[in-house]
């Protein structure tokens, strides 16, 4: 065995990594290329290897079908246009995005202001109490308040003319802006929070509250050794199992239930609108099909009426033609019946 020698080399994403299992397996490069010519000439002629190459180079291709009436059913109506086609932005490009939706107590407010002559729509409202969160944030970050955990009351840093001047665009009523404007500023007080959960910030770490579950896990990688395992038993032995704590799980039982029917129901209504599309698509087909035997049957119709015409035209002409060969054989029974008659006189 000759003496090995290895020098760094470049990998290559290509080119599989050799792995040596055996000594032999550090044999010359010479040997091992002779051994294999060898092995392969005997077992397998050129021809198989040939072969072999070609099918290992086909690609295969997925099955098709020859559409006849593509052409008449799909016409081509596209026309190049001159300039490029223009992709329509995603929803965070366009300004017109809202991250809000009106819960029960923005409804309730909204009948109560409309019972007083007011015509102001829900899409409205939700846009000016989006723009009026985001308007707020921006003023808290150009002020260094903003809080990286949930852990104090969250102040109102926009004014009303700070909020008038930004919304000049919305064109709406001093007096209807205003009046939202007091009572978003009158709900994000009673909150302490933004009311955009996009824009709230995370719970503390140490919030052992189980309905505040956006909160950022920090898990300590400890070892689980007998005596920390027996620390944790003696924990949750020391809990004690009140009232409270029953109430509390119940209460977390009957969220998970109505989450698990609200789950449900979405999936029946993807059902459902899986069902109307196939519908949708089998009475098209059955459209398409139609239309085609409709004018195959039309077809045959017409060559059926101008053959009924063809033959009316023949059976006129042949028997016009057979009263004229007719009249001779008429004339020769006339004439033999009178010369019976004069051999019966006679």
């Amino acid at each position: 065995m000759s003496r090995l020698s290895f020098r760094p080399r470049p990998l290559d994403v290509n080119k599989k990594i050799p792995i040596v299992k055996s000594i032999k397996d550090f044999e010359d490069d010479d040997v091992l290329t002779s051994t294999r010519l060898r092995l392969v000439s005997d077992a397998d002629s050129e021809v198989h290897q040939i072969a072999s190459k070609k099918a290992a180079s086909e690609i295969p291709t997925p099955e098709f079908v020859v559409v006849d009436t593509y052409e008449k059913d799909y016409s081509r109506t596209f026309s190049q246009p001159a300039s490029y086609l223009r992709a329509r932005g995603a929803r965070s490009e366009i300004g017109e995005f809202l991250d809000y939706d009106l819960d029960n107590e923005d409804e309730d407010w909204l009948h109560d202001f409309n019972k007083e002559g007011k015509n102001l729509a829900a899409e409205k409202l939700e846009a000016i109490i989006f723009k009026l969160e985001v308007l707020d944030h921006k003023a808290r970050e150009r002020a260094g308040v903003i809080t990286p955990t949930l852990s104090a009351a969250i102040p109102v840093l926009l004014t009303s003319d700070a909020a008038i001047e930004a919304l000049q665009s919305l064109s709406i009523q001093y007096g209807v802006f205003l009046s939202i404007y007091n009572y978003w500023k009158e709900k994000r007080e009673r909150w302490q929070k933004p009311v955009t959960r996009r824009l709230q910030p995370p719970p503390p770490v140490n919030d052992t509250n189980p309905y505040n579950v956006f909160r950022p896990r920090e898990k300590a990688h400890r070892l689980h050794t007998r005596r920390v395992m027996n620390l944790a038993l003696m924990q949750l032995q020391r809990r004690e199992n009140n009232v409270q704590s029953f109430e509390k799980l119940r209460q977390v039982r009957r969220n998970l239930d109505q989450a698990k029917a609200i789950l449900e129901a979405l999936i029946k209504r993807e059902e459902k609108k899986r069902e109307l599309l196939d519908g949708e698509v089998s009475v098209q087909r059955i459209q398409m099909k139609y239309k085609h035997e409709t004018e195959l049957m039309e077809d045959d119709y017409l060559q059926a009426k101008l053959a009924s015409i063809e033959e009316e035209f023949f059976d006129s002409d042949g028997n016009n033609r057979g009263v004229v060969s007719t009249r001779p054989h008429f004339v020769e029974e006339s004439s033999s019946a009178s010369a019976a008659r004069r051999l019966r006189h006679e």
